[in-house]
């Protein structure tokens, strides 16, 4: 139907900035434990780096860990971005419905106008 999603068809206008706020928030927890794990990632290359004199295979663990929650990490990030895209169609949706409303608003208005004219 002119390439509008039938999902924002069917919502209203309150569901669909429930849906851009709950998005939003969710972009931002993904970011947040995104961080999170780098931090752990970036903690245990140091403690890698440290222990590769001592024990080569345990410092090797360390580090296949740590690139497993930089990974992590990463796909957390993607989704992170993804939210917010959504969040930001939603919101674009949401003004050009706005925009509609006072285009259709203003109309009336002079179509008054213009009646009120005719009769005087």
């Amino acid at each position: 139907m002119l390439g509008i999603d039938d999902e924002f068809v069917d919502k209203s206008l309150e569901e669909m900035e429930e849906d851009m706020k709950s998005l939003l928030k969710e972009s931002e927890r993904l970011k947040m434990e995104a961080s999170g794990l780098l931090r752990r990632s970036d903690d245990l290359r140091n403690r890698s780096v440290d222990l590769r004199p001592l024990d080569p295979q345990a410092a090797e663990n360390l580090w296949q860990e740590s690139e497993e929650l930089r990974a992590e990490a990463r796909e957390m990030m993607g989704h992170s971005v993804d939210a917010a895209l959504k969040a930001g169609e939603i919101k674009h949706r949401i003004e050009i419905h706005d925009q509609i409303v006072a285009v259709v608003d203003r109309a009336d208005e002079i179509w008054k106008g213009a009646i009120r004219k005719e009769r005087s």
